[in-house]
């Protein structure tokens, strides 16, 4: 049956390239040329005992210092370059006759998938899932297999921070050869009418066997009570080598429906029988749900008209990178429908998989967007994975082909965009695909009317005139605003580099977020909007460069903590009552001077009070709010929302003392300990009364003891050059935030003790549980080193040879290249005679320091082992048994030859070398 294991466990990796010493001579020449025979560190005998050791998802970048002159600033000047991943495996010998598929989720950038020492695959694009089939070259049983993973991230593919390295989950599938294919199941539910639903199935199943072999689909539709609510059985014939497709239809009435408010889920169990015994299984969560799209009315979620409330978001956050854990997706999703917003397009790129999983779960609507506009066969390649992949998901509901593209308005780009489109309506025909313009939306001949939906980024003045040209277009705001603000800060600083946060700074192609929501609100034509962007992210630091190393575009900052701006969008897209005061209430030395006060609130009528005392009683208009300045005296200010009269919402700022202590919140209450999951630390600054301070900036560090480990920090300054792995961080505007981490079911379930302390702040400990949770099973890695290449002479020797006989560099025919892992050679078994074993190892000063011994797994007949020269060991035994050759007393060079000269008798079974050599360590 199928098994999914986690490869995200114990990576040795290597920053930078790997220098391989030029070798010009036929040998090298020759095993290179040779399939298994790549050199240097994507080799098996490659010394990786000096790597660290890393767990993924992992993003080498973001932990590099700052790098002002030779930085990039839309890569927020951190470095990013080469690096190299090695991981080894063994295999049961069982598994030998499954399949064996490589899924990884992402690599940051170009990357070169080797698989002991042949190269099974490449990729070309940061953000594209991809699998590699391994089955072909993988070894089983005592021979480790060896992963390696070079990754290219000299080359970017977006203008913002875009992280290095496998970034994303990587996982091993193992099946049965007869088996349903990779993404091989489609979940096509159609509404048939009132509370009729038909559940279209089509399932790929894949023969890789010599012969055909009648087969049998049994899909079951799954409530998420677990009550069966459909089920059908297919019959159909898979031939040798290929694919058959089964389609299935099954009925279900009055399912309950996935919508933003209440995203009920479904589950497939898909069940592959061949003469009635089960093969493989998979299951595949989707749910019940339609759109529809109108020119005049926008769009329609289970006919109920939806105006889309969204942001565009990048994938990095504070503390980690692009490496974020599962349970951070969610957190910010849920952030994100705290403030209204409904849909989330992914800008501009695909996403990781777990993302569109939270917003299944939380009803959340995607625009999944792909990365390149090319119409290549890597292009549609990158295309066709991402629909393929996503496609099952009902949250997303757009297909986006591009982002602001030069080719956008002209006949090049309108092919490219055809083509692409085709691609997509192959695979799935149920999503409308457009792309995001900003320009060409006029020109006949470009790509906007072969979109099913025209996206416009900015150019609001542009609406009315392209609807009166295209009144059958349907239109969408796929990028909008641009405003600037700092969280926490109330005054414009060109020297600091700050925005305030009155809804005012703006870049100069973008709107406020009044501007822009009333041009989409008040245009029932228009479709909804996607505001740029939901979350500050690293890189592209407009309007400023350095310090600057993040943007100040976000409705939230890179940790997610609110700006003022979070609470005037809850105004525009919540239905209940919102009353925010926008502006600080401590101002120490600026008693009796005017400071600006601005409502963010939906309520019809406002009191404004300071101190108690009555200053304002006001309409509001929704669009411009209400916005005074206000001598300052500190205490209390309080904001009071009224709707037909009746108060229904208040708001209060309090002027706090001086910080003297610390608040926590926790994303959650406990922490799984299945070393998968994490929980967000909110650290506020706190006065003696409890009361934030929002202009604290006190340094505080932390530390841990418990079952599990501080992934990284942040603090939201766009102008911050702290780095995110170390374990102080200075608040920023009063706030910080921690992610702490899950360290897996082998560490216990200690309950952690997150301490933290500050100067003038008194110290915390804040206590967060660890709950018992099955690890997702994993693939062990093995960390002996193996040296199990070796040469060995083609013919025996009669007589007892030299075992330290020189060999020539261009003789590839006296000897002959053996893996001694895959057990004893067949030409030795009854032979009468010598041969000589040869090989070779480089050593490291920290290996040769370390007490290094050679370990034979299996050895038979008269052996002895010589070590640069020299006999360290001798035996003698007529069936195999193991051998440890201690090296302490060996002068270790450069490079250590190894030599092993074996006599056999007729009678000795397995003789020579029949298992692995591997290399240890006592120091």
């Amino acid at each position: 049956m199928r098994e999914r294991l986690s490869m995200d466990k114990d990576w040795l990796f290597h920053h930078g390239d790997i220098a391989i010493p030029a070798e010009n001579s036929h040998k090298a020449v020759y095993g290179n040329a040779k399939a298994g025979g790549i050199m240097g560190a994507a080799s098996i005998e490659w010394n990786d005992n000096e790597w660290e050791t890393v767990g993924l998802p992992h993003d080498w970048s973001y932990r590099q210092p700052f790098d002002r002159e030779g930085g990039v600033p839309d890569f927020g000047y951190k470095p990013r370059g080469i690096g190299w991943y090695r991981k080894k495996f063994k295999l049961e010998p069982s598994d030998n006759g499954r399949q064996l598929l490589l899924e990884f989720d992402g690599i940051a950038t170009y990357a070169t998938i080797y698989l002991n020492g042949s190269v099974l695959g490449r990729n070309f694009c940061g953000y594209t899932s991809f699998v590699v089939d391994i089955t072909d070259n993988v070894f089983y049983g005592d021979r480790p297999n060896l992963l390696v993973v070079k990754v290219d991230a000299s080359v970017s593919e977006g203008w913002w921070y875009e992280g290095a390295g496998i970034y994303r989950h990587v996982w091993l599938t193992k099946k049965d050869p007869l088996s349903i294919a990779d993404r091989g199941i489609w979940v096509n539910p159609v509404k048939q009418d009132a509370d009729k639903w038909l559940t279209n199935v089509e399932t790929r199943i894949t023969n890789e066997r010599e012969t055909a072999a009648e087969v049998e689909l049994l899909s079951r539709v799954v409530r998420a009570d677990g009550a069966v609510v459909a089920e059908e059985r297919t019959t159909g014939r898979a031939e040798a080598g290929e694919a058959a497709v089964l389609k299935q239809e099954l009925p279900v009435s009055s399912p309950l429906l996935w919508d933003v408010d209440a995203p009920h889920l479904y589950k497939l169990h898909s069940t592959l029988l061949v003469d009635g015994e089960e093969r493989d299984t998979v299951t595949t969560s989707y749910g019940y749900r339609s759109i529809r799209i109108c020119p005049d009315t926008g769009f329609y979620l289970n006919e109920r008209p939806l105006k889309i409330k969204g942001t565009c978001n990048h994938q990095d956050h504070a503390g980690v990178g692009v490496a974020l854990p599962d349970a951070l997706h969610e957190y910010r999703i849920a952030r994100l429908k705290a403030m209204g917003s409904n849909a989330y397009r992914c800008a501009h790129h695909n996403p990781a998989p777990e993302l569109l999983e939270a917003c299944d779960r939380l009803g959340m609507l995607v625009m999944d967007e792909n990365r390149n506009f090319d119409s290549s066969p890597e292009g549609l390649r990158q295309v066709e994975n991402m629909v393929t992949r996503d496609r099952n998901h009902p949250s997303v509901v757009f297909y986006s082909l591009f982002n602001e593209e030069p080719l956008q308005g002209t006949p090049v780009g309108r092919k490219m965009f055809k083509r692409m489109k085709q691609a997509i309506l192959r695979l799935d025909d149920t999503r409308p695909v457009l792309g995001a313009m900003n320009g060409g939306v006029m020109e006949d001949g470009g790509t906007v009317d072969v979109m099913d939906i025209a996206g416009f980024n900015y150019m609001h003045g542009g609406y009315d005139r392209f609807h009166e040209k295209h009144p059958g277009q349907p239109m969408i705001g796929s990028e909008t605003v641009s405003a600037f603000a700092t969280r926490g800060t109330y005054v414009s600083d060109t020297a600091l580099q700050f925005f305030d946060s009155y809804d005012r700074e703006r870049a100069n192609w973008g709107n406020t977020a009044r501007e822009s929501w009333q041009a989409i609100n008040t245009r029932d034509y228009m479709m909804g909007t996607f505001v740029w962007t939901g979350f500050d992210y690293r890189g592209e630091p407009t309007p400023y460069e350095w310090p600057s190393v993040s943007t100040h575009f976000g409705i939230l900052d890179t940790c997610g903590f609110p700006k003022d701006s979070y609470y005037l969008y809850q105004a525009f897209w919540l239905n209940e009552p919102v009353a925010h005061i926008a502006g600080g209430w401590n101002w120490p030395g600026k008693e009796g001077q005017p400071v600006t006060v601005m409502t963010h609130t939906n309520c019809d009528e406002v009191e404004l009070y300071v101190n108690g005392k009555l200053r304002y009683r006001q309409a509001v208009e929704l669009y411009e709010q209400c916005q005074w300045e206000i001598p300052y005296e500190p205490g209390t200010l309080r904001l009071e929302g009224y709707r037909q009269g009746k108060r229904v919402a208040v708001d209060e700022k309090i002027t706090p003392g001086a910080a003297c202590a610390l608040r926590v919140e926790t994303s959650k209450a406990a922490l799984l300990g299945d070393g998968r999951d994490a929980v967000v630390v909110n650290v506020y600054a706190i006065d003696a009364a409890g009361r934030f301070v929002e202009t604290a900036e006190q340094q505080v560090s932390f530390s841990l003891t418990g079952s599990g480990s501080i992934l990284g920090a942040g603090n939201g300054n766009p102008n911050s050059h702290e780095l995110d792995h170390l374990m102080e961080r200075c608040l920023f505007n009063g706030c910080l935030q921690l992610i702490v981490g899950s360290v897996g079911s082998d560490a216990g379930h200690t309950a952690i003790e997150l301490t933290l302390q500050g100067e003038g702040l008194q110290p915390l400990v804040q206590v967060i549980p660890v709950e018992a949770a099955e690890e997702p099973p994993y693939v062990l890695s093995v960390h002996e080193r193996y040296i199990n290449n070796w040469l060995l002479t083609q013919e025996l020797s009669p007589e007892r040879p030299d075992p330290n006989v020189e060999i020539h560099p261009t003789d590839m025919n006296s000897w002959e290249k053996v893996d001694v892992s895959f057990g004893p050679q067949q030409l030795l078994q009854g032979a009468d005679g010598y041969v000589i074993y040869r090989s070779s190892i480089t050593l490291t000063e920290r290996e040769k320091n370390s007490s290094p011994y050679l370990y034979f797994h299996a050895l038979s007949g008269d052996t002895e082992i010589y070590v640069n020269g020299r006999l360290l060991a001798k035996q003698s035994s007529p069936w195999p048994m193991t051998l440890e050759v201690a090296l302490d007393d060996v002068e270790l060079g450069d490079e250590t030859v190894l030599s092993v000269l074996v006599g056999i008798q007729p009678d000795v079974y397995k003789p020579g070398i029949n298992g692995a050599v591997s290399m240890g360590l006592r120091g």
